[in-house]
């Protein structure tokens, strides 16, 4: 793992639209992509098991995977016009439960072609985060503890299909030309970045944002709020033809976009992040990542491709909600002190039974001894 800061490098946002809670701000790219290309692939079973290299398994509902293809060299891989395929056949819907069985997060398909499985690389090291438990076999951990580390671990998102009012977004928003990715707010907060290499990828994978799934407090400020009347300053005191008019909307849309990004963005965008290279395609690099967890401001997981120069070919993020964060806090605390309670306590300046039941409420007291958990309980 190594650290950085999440940017938007290589890319420059336009005027945003809005609906309801929501406001879609356009990305475009600065700089045409040649030599990549990003391309759906769905799956319809009703769950999907993925076998990890070290033995775990990782279960969820995948609707779709994305294929990577990308250049040896510098031959662009830009296709002309449509693309016909033989229509799938033989594979008739499913019928109550079906399961298909993945081979790795990202899986060579050959030696110029990726498939990986979009936010599930990412969620699948957020559920493996100090899977192992204590690597000390201290009293104050149970057995289980001991001899499965966390065992099993689940967690819960909102699918884009249950947000208020987010088809109708996605639906009537017009696309912008040359459009690689949206910046995603509710509420005006940023709550999602989706970038593709591609305008052809974009508008392939626009529809697939509904299927991608979304932290509750999205859910949350969709239902309950709405976007903000943000007005745009039009300076045009000093106007005097029509081309001074269409110069002043052009600033004020500039100007607009900029704090869109700038203003804005700030509680994702420039945030310091823990990264983990996965694959590296030719001169790029295939990332996942987590934000620092600041336990006072949302925190997000994600995924992106950049190349050597940093600009980001794609980029896909998941807003984590307080508790989920608040139980990567304290797997964190926990192994940054060897699991050591006590040393962990006097770390964060509060007592032993002050981090027993911490835990507790993060969901992991069945790590600890029951003894323990009922001392510290009681004295309350």
């Amino acid at each position: 793992m190594s650290t950085d800061t999440l940017n938007l490098t290589g890319l420059r946002a336009a005027p945003s639209q809005v609906c309801g809670a929501f406001r879609l701000v356009p990305l475009l790219r600065e700089t045409p992509c040649l030599d990549v290309r990003m391309t759906p692939e769905r799956y319809q079973q009703a769950y999907s098991q993925v076998k990890l290299d070290d033995g775990t398994e990782y279960w969820a509902f995948i609707p779709h995977g994305y294929i990577l293809d990308w250049a040896k060299g510098n031959e662009a891989t830009v296709s002309m016009g449509g693309q016909l395929k033989r229509a799938t056949q033989g594979k008739s819907p499913p019928e109550w439960f079906t399961i298909q069985t993945h081979h790795r997060m990202v899986k060579r398909q050959n030696a110029n072609r990726v498939r990986l499985l979009p936010l599930h690389l990412s969620m699948e090291a957020f559920l493996g985060l100090h899977f192992g438990g204590p690597d000390i076999a201290w009293p104050e951990y149970s057995k289980y503890a001991k001899r499965y580390g966390l065992g099993f671990r689940s967690e819960t998102a909102v699918s884009g299909r249950g947000l208020y009012r987010f088809e109708e977004a996605l639906r009537t928003f017009e696309i912008h030309e040359g459009q690689v990715g949206v910046l995603i707010y509710t509420a005006e907060k940023l709550a999602s970045v989706f970038v593709v290499p591609t305008p052809q990828d974009y508008r392939l994978l626009h529809q697939t944002l509904l299927d991608d799934f979304y932290g509750e407090l999205i859910y949350r400020y969709a239902v309950w709020l709405n976007h903000q009347e943000l007005p745009v300053k039009l300076d045009v005191k000093n106007a005097r033809s029509l081309s001074d008019l269409r110069s002043a909307l052009q600033e004020a849309r500039t100007l607009w976009a900029e704090f869109s990004t700038q203003g804005m963005g700030l509680d994702l965008l420039g945030r310091s992040i823990q990264r983990e290279v996965i694959y590296k395609p030719a001169q790029l690099r295939l990332e996942r990542f987590m934000t620092d967890l600041d336990l006072s401001t949302t925190n997000t997981i994600g995924e992106r491709l950049v190349r050597s120069n940093g600009e980001v070919l794609y980029l896909k993020t998941f807003q984590l909600g307080a508790d989920q964060t608040k139980r990567a806090w304290w797997l964190s605390q926990l192994a940054k002190h060897h699991w050591h309670i006590d040393t962990t306590a006097q770390a964060l300046n509060l007592t032993r039974d002050e981090v027993v039941r911490g835990m507790q409420r993060a969901g992991f007291g069945y790590l600890l001894n029951p003894e323990l958990l009922k001392r510290a309980t009681r004295k309350r």
